[in-house]
């Protein structure tokens, strides 16, 4: 096998790594990312910040899937142009 190559046991390896790694904490990493997609959503729709939730998860390959959930009953009304 080359350096640099991929493989599923070295991936796997790697996710634990950083997964138990006490500088990489998932939870606080998705605390961030919800809150920014907070702010960014809350310019388009009325929400509030407990109803946005982002998840990050790994697939086979150790790509990141990032998964972000925002629940809102309106949406704000945009500007009109002359």
């Amino acid at each position: 096998m080359e350096y640099g190559t991929p493989n599923s046991v070295g991936m796997a390896r790697l996710k634990q790594v950083l997964i138990n790694d006490k500088h990489f904490n998932p939870e606080r990493l998705n605390a961030i990312l919800s809150n920014d997609a907070h702010k960014l959503l809350n310019n388009y729709f009325e929400l509030a910040p407990e109803q946005v939730a982002a998840d990050i998860a790994f697939d086979e390959h150790g790509n990141y899937i990032i998964r972000i959930k925002a629940v809102s009953n309106r949406v704000k009304i945009m500007g009109i142009l002359p």
